[in-house]
């Protein structure tokens, strides 16, 4: 039984019901600083997570790589329009939702390297402490971003539900072929999505951030070959 995938998946949902409940006494300018503090947040833990990489060229190349493919096939567009669909068909209102700003935390729910980490771990171990943490995160944080948005962001659970599901069926695969230097090169790569995905959200900088998730594909088979090379 996976308590930790399944507990972070419920966490997301509970905190967006909650933040919905508690949306209506917040103001507009409470919600508006709630949302950078929480950019600026996401920032400093994907620094934390960059820190730990073990070779920077192979997760650089990576990122440019994996950008390329996501452009070429206009991931962003398509996740987006596959969202938007999605959020029409169930009987919610949708007037308060921006929809980059929802793609990026369907984004940092679904692909953070610390999440998809924590699966893999959970996956190969049955260790679901790191999705436990990450569960007390992301129940502040769907609190947080329900209280502008509203009860969609609690359908952010679904996709991770499924994207968490297929890397934990994989993890018995994966995570025997891996290496600690990978993992913190993988870690590395997901950091760097975390800090876009950040300041995204801060409105800083508009990046791409469904296209660049290619990198987190290609970042341990380039760290490998980095690896035996150098």
């Amino acid at each position: 039984m996976p308590i930790g995938l399944l507990s972070n998946c419920g966490a997301v949902f509970v905190g967006g019901l909650i933040g919905t409940a508690c949306g209506k006494y917040l103001t507009d300018r409470m919600k508006e600083v709630i949302t950078v503090v929480f950019g600026l947040s996401a920032v400093a833990n994907g620094i934390v997570s960059i820190i730990k990489v073990e070779s920077m060229p192979p997760v650089i190349m990576a990122m440019i790589v994996g950008t390329f493919f996501g452009e070429l096939f206009q991931l962003e567009r398509r996740v987006r329009s596959g969202l938007h669909g999605a959020l029409e068909r169930v009987p919610i209102s949708t007037d308060r939702i921006d929809m980059d700003e929802y793609v990026t935390i369907v984004a940092i729910f679904c692909a953070s390297g610390f999440g998809i980490y924590g699966v893999l771990m959970e996956g190969m171990s049955g260790e679901s402490s790191i999705l436990l943490a990450k569960a007390v995160m992301d129940l502040f944080t769907a609190l947080i971003f329900a209280g502008a948005m509203g009860a969609a962001v609690s359908l952010a659970a679904v996709p991770q539900l499924i994207v968490f599901l297929i890397v934990f069926g994989l993890s018995k695969l994966v995570v025997p072929l891996t290496t600690p230097e990978l993992l913190n090169d993988f870690m590395a790569c997901g950091g760097i999505l975390t800090v876009a995905a950040g300041l995204r959200v801060s409105k800083i900088k508009d990046s791409p951030i469904i296209n660049m998730l290619p990198a987190l594909i290609f970042v341990m088979p380039f760290s490998s070959l980095w690896g035996m090379v150098f």
